[in-house]
């Protein structure tokens, strides 16, 4: 689809936004402050940015059930952790009709806001968004974001991370039936969605996400990467690329987490430490 950009930031729904920025505060992240969407929205979230300053993750919870909310709660009800893919755009309203003629979405963008709080005072982050229908796509909740304000979500003094994560650079998910994955996602995103084995890759010009079996992911990861279902694909970690594991493990250590260490100087933190989505380090040289 024309107007469907590269992977713009990821969602992970907590129950209680104050622990979950406590346990990423603990991983060496930074938050920015509390942002509190506008009224039709019903949500608040806390962020973090990355460096390369293409992609953030976002921590998002639910303040008032609103019907723009339901979908988000239903998850939630199910299991908190990582959701949501918001894909990068540059017109949202045209890519909203280009998904409702695709069958994948609803028709129509939203526009929203949230203040954000600067040392000259308060200013709101914009947005539109065209979401795609719930079932659309298995595995993940997805939705476009055209950003009008960037330098409100990029925020120069809150870039750099603690534990040094420059950039997220996979999310994994779990798929026990790999076509089922592959068609869909093809008919969003053409030619960058691929199948590899019985995996199914996906590259954007920001970070790769890939749906494996369950039963690969529990003989690399074991139970760190917490319940997957094996009917339901889903998504399951995060991953950074870090420059200095062992300063990354330093922090992580000061934060009272014992990652467990994998191949490749690779640092995994159980999803139970992290909102319920697992996070890895992976050592990558700054390029």
């Amino acid at each position: 689809m024309p107007n469907v950009g590269d992977l713009d930031h990821t969602v992970v729904l907590v129950r209680d936004l104050d622990t979950a920025e406590q346990q990423f505060a603990r991983l060496g992240f930074r938050t920015t402050p509390r942002g509190y969407h506008s009224a039709h929205m019903g949500t608040a979230n806390a962020t973090f940015v990355l460096p390369d300053r293409r992609t953030y993750v976002e921590l998002l919870s639910v303040r008032v059930p609103t019907p723009a909310n339901a979908a988000q709660r239903a998850r939630l009800a199910r299991r908190p952790g990582l959701h949501g893919l918001a894909f990068a755009s540059d017109d949202a309203r045209t890519a909203a009709s280009e998904l409702a003629s695709a069958g994948l979405g609803e028709g129509g963008a939203v526009d929203f806001a949230r203040a954000v709080e600067l040392a000259d005072g308060p200013r709101d982050a914009r947005f539109t968004v065209a979401r795609l229908r719930e079932d659309a796509l298995p595995g993940a909740w997805c939705f476009l974001c055209q950003h009008h304000t960037r330098d409100l979500v990029w925020r120069p003094d809150f870039l750099d991370q603690p534990n040094g994560a420059r950039a997220l650079v996979e999310v994994l998910g779990w798929a026990s039936d790999p076509d089922a994955i592959l068609g869909p996602w093809r008919q969003f995103l053409g030619d960058r969605v691929q199948r590899r084995g019985q995996s199914v890759e996906i590259r954007t010009g920001t970070a790769t996400i890939t749906f494996h079996p369950v039963e690969a992911l529990r003989d690399r990861f074991g139970d760190a990467l917490g319940p997957l279902g094996p009917d339901e694909p889903g998504l399951a970690a995060l991953v950074f690329a870090v420059e200095d594991p062992g300063a990354t493990r330093a922090v992580l250590e000061a934060g009272g987490i014992a990652p467990h260490a994998l191949e490749d100087d690779t640092l995994l933190v159980p999803a139970a430490s992290a909102a319920g989505v697992a996070i890895l380090f992976r050592a990558e040289a700054a390029g």
